[in-house]
């Protein structure tokens, strides 16, 4: 048998004691074995988890954001991409709770620094104006599939506020991320094509962070590959934070990218009160550590209480500045450097 003649060859040129030899032919003889009976239908066979992943070679057969019920994967019956509603943002991938970053080197010298975030905006239009009135400067994250990503985008630049790729990527669980996201499955071309794809639906944007994708986030190997294709562009990758296990801001700054963590959840809960209370803490965050980044979603309620919170005594030692500023003032270093800190 071939198992028995590596094992010879192994016994007669291998420097371990003769006992470690005798047990490495046992272990070959049984998988011999096992093999064997396995084969001739004596044992089940256990299926592969790869069996369960969809097809590591699924084109991005998109030309604009307006057609994607033609989205189809390239095997037939496979996983279609096509949206047939607004996606809403699953609670089960949200933390309420602050994560520290591994390396936390902030500093309270100057002014309390606030960057607010508004994620999924594109698919509300209406929604999408009142964020952008919003009288503080602020960064706005735009789905790529949004109808008016684009326009929405160049309006948002035009009004002095950041513009961020709110890329769609794999979560834990069954909600849908939309069009188009970032899947483990795939392979690394059409991981790749797809990051590609997204940026230029949303052009003029300073950086991307990420929509769903508590299982991609986490994946080192994949988010790697999805990132490598932008990293040319010096992007700001904002990691949402939506798991506690997510390698987002470690791989970012691996491949010499500004990386930017979120500290605070606004509107987990909907409840005008939570949201307010939400938006103190963040406030306290940032005065005592020097800034934080709060993320929250246009939802009627969280509009609501945001414009009567701006217009308070509340934020009167704050200072609003968006992604990108923040991102500058802590990687002033040269290009493709990072500084220690990973947030």
């Amino acid at each position: 048998m071939p198992s028995l003649r590596r094992t010879s060859l192994k016994a007669r040129h291998s420097a371990i004691p003769a006992f470690a030899g005798a047990l490495a032919a046992a272990a070959y003889l049984l998988g011999a074995i096992v093999f064997s009976a396995a084969s001739n239908g004596a044992l089940p066979v256990p299926a592969t988890a790869s069996a369960e992943l969809p097809p590591r070679h699924q084109g991005v057969r998109v030309t604009r954001a307006r057609n994607f019920d033609s989205l189809e994967s390239a095997n037939s019956g496979v996983e279609t991409l096509a949206l047939a509603a607004p996606v809403e943002v699953a609670a089960s991938n949200m933390s309420p709770v602050i994560i520290p970053p591994e390396n936390e080197t902030r500093s309270n010298d100057g002014p309390a620094r606030l960057v607010l975030v508004i994620d999924d905006v594109g698919l509300d239009v209406d929604a999408a104006q009142r964020v952008l009135a919003l009288p503080v400067p602020l960064t706005v994250a735009i789905l790529p599939y949004a109808e008016a990503a684009t326009p929405l985008s160049a309006l948002a630049r035009q009004s002095g506020h950041d513009v961020l790729l709110h890329m769609p990527m794999e979560p834990v669980g069954l909600a849908d991320p939309g069009p188009n996201a970032l899947r483990i499955g795939l392979s690394d071309i059409d991981l790749q094509a797809r990051m590609r794809w997204a940026m230029a639906q949303v052009p003029g944007a300073v950086g991307l962070n990420n929509h769903m994708g508590s299982r991609f986030t986490a994946d080192p190997r994949a988010l790697r590959v999805a990132l490598s294709a932008i990293s040319h562009d010096d992007p700001v990758f904002l990691d949402s934070l939506t798991t506690a296990h997510s390698r987002g801001g470690a791989v970012a700054s691996g491949l010499g990218l500004r990386t930017l963590q979120r500290d605070i959840f606004l509107d987990h809960d909907l409840d005008a009160a939570a949201i307010r209370a939400r938006l103190d803490e963040a406030a306290e965050r940032a005065r005592d550590t020097g800034y934080a980044v709060m993320i929250g979603h246009p939802h009627d309620l969280t509009l609501a209480v945001l414009e009567g919170w701006l217009s308070s005594d509340a934020v009167a030692d704050l200072e609003f500045v968006t992604t990108s500023a923040l991102a500058d003032s802590l990687f002033a270093t040269e290009p493709g450097l990072q500084a220690s800190l990973t947030e």
